[in-house]
């Protein structure tokens, strides 16, 4: 399935350029098989999330929610894995032939949110941002992220190091800055992943005493200890 999908940057381009032409007129004609159900799928959990009172598209809280629904059914249905999830050909294919409109609604005609920029594509972006804060289950993992913003999603995808994401790490940093979120420490989320990034160039996590977690610990204490 995934590697029947061809789709260049070139192509997505002019698929774009279409869309700019006729914005009102992006929902797809014809979706692929198997991707109509995925479509499907997340289309119907659009309209649920915004029947909700005060609920709009442009927030975080869709972006949480659309993100964790595509996680999990691109993961159960549809064998999905970081190996795919790190080709942005996959992403402009769904952006642009299954979720024009989707996108287009939530940031209009914004060709990095579409294809163009590799850590913008906006259903790239929030599939990584679940996989990146992922605590075990759908639900533990909605009540780590349900209190960040559109900001924590930027700044943790912004930050991948030099050998790329480290799983373990950041759903360690996610989980410990649920609990430290509330302390009166200016942009601590950035100041941690700065801090991070800096020290990972002489520190192995994973062979400090206690492990991940206490390095994680660590680089949130030294703000901390400052209160």
């Amino acid at each position: 399935m995934w590697e029947d999908v061809v789709y260049t940057k070139a192509q997505a381009k002019f698929k774009f350029q279409q869309i700019e032409a006729e914005p009102e007129s992006c929902v797809p004609r014809q979706v692929k098989v198997p991707f109509d159900q995925l479509r499907e799928i997340i289309m119907n959990e659009k309209k649920t999330f915004l029947a909700g009172e005060m609920k709009k598209i442009n927030s975080y809280a869709f972006d949480l929610h659309m993100g964790l629904i595509l996680y999990r059914v691109l993961k159960e249905d549809y064998g999905f894995n970081e190996r795919l999830a790190a080709q942005d050909e996959m992403w402009r294919y769904l952006s642009l032939e299954v979720f024009p409109d989707l996108v287009f609604e939530r940031f209009g005609l914004n060709d990095l949110r579409f294809y163009k920029g590799t850590r913008r594509i906006w259903l790239k972006s929030i599939w990584w941002y679940i996989h990146l804060s992922w605590q075990g289950t759908e639900e533990e993992t909605l009540d780590t992220l349900k209190d960040n913003s559109s900001d924590e999603i930027l700044q943790l995808l912004d930050r991948s190091g030099i050998g790329g994401y480290r799983v373990e790490l950041t759903r360690e940093v996610m989980r410990q800055y649920k609990l430290h979120s509330s302390a009166r420490v200016p942009e601590l989320f950035r100041r941690v992943l700065k801090l991070n990034t800096a020290r990972l160039n002489v520190i192995e996590p994973s062979l400090v005493e206690g492990g991940t977690e206490t390095y994680v610990t660590d680089l949130y204490n030294y703000f901390l200890n400052d209160i």
